[in-house]
């Protein structure tokens, strides 16, 4: 069982009024995406990493563990995920702070392969979506960004879970390499190490990356 998790929100969103995105509350229950991501990995260790709006976090939620990336306006998620691995040394997931998600989903996980990639066959993809090269066998060959190079490449949605130590270990040597880049594109998918793509089939799960987004989870409540 992975007892450690990683949420990755030290950036701010110039498309959400210059929000936070973590602190974005959900339109039917009112809880934030923080919260949400507490129920889900409840009984896991949280680290959390803030930027943008960080003291807010903090005094909303004192109980949880933090890595502050002073550099959050010039860096992206890799280095805030590099910054979090220097204190985190054991198997762990790692999600973006922008999801509203199930801790079913979670617990499906859980019980799954020991490397996880969260995928989803997603028709309409923005143009920072990060695609997977995933083989008959299911297993990750590759992330990618830019034109998708196959129909049937999913989508990595920003969740993942990484048990291994050594996959681990080198993903945080890519992510401070390469700190100006996504996370998802920074993920060492290499034949020794077997990362596998796991489906998000019917779950829940709201990534508000735009007020359009946003908008839409509204309509989904209301209908």
């Amino acid at each position: 069982m992975v007892e450690h998790a990683i949420i990755l929100a030290a950036g701010r969103s110039l498309q959400l009024d210059g929000k936070n995105k973590v602190l974005i509350r959900h339109p039917k229950t009112r809880k934030t995406i923080l919260d949400y991501a507490i129920d889900a990995f409840h009984g896991k260790k949280i680290t959390v990493v803030i930027g943008f709006g960080a003291l807010q976090i903090m005094e909303s939620y004192p109980d949880l563990n933090y890595v502050i990336n002073d550099n959050w306006a010039t860096t992206n998620n890799a280095m805030s995920l590099g910054l979090a691995l220097n204190q985190v040394n054991s198997p762990t997931y790692v999600v973006s702070g922008d999801i509203f998600f199930s801790p079913q989903l979670i617990n499906e996980m859980d019980l799954g392969e020991e490397n996880l990639v969260l995928t989803h066959q997603r028709h309409n993809r923005m143009l920072t979506s990060i695609h997977c090269d995933v083989n008959r066998q299911g297993l990750v060959a590759e992330t990618y960004l830019g034109p998708i190079r196959a129909a049937e490449h999913p989508e990595a949605m920003g969740l993942f879970k990484v048990s291994d130590m050594t996959l681990l270990n080198q993903w945080h040597k890519e992510c401070l390499r390469y700190g100006n880049l996504f996370a998802a594109q920074t993920l060492p998918c290499q034949k020794t190490t077997a990362l596998y793509a796991h489906d998000l089939g019917e779950h829940a799960f709201n990534e508000i990356n735009t007020l359009a987004d946003y908008w839409r989870l509204m309509q989904e409540d209301h209908g």
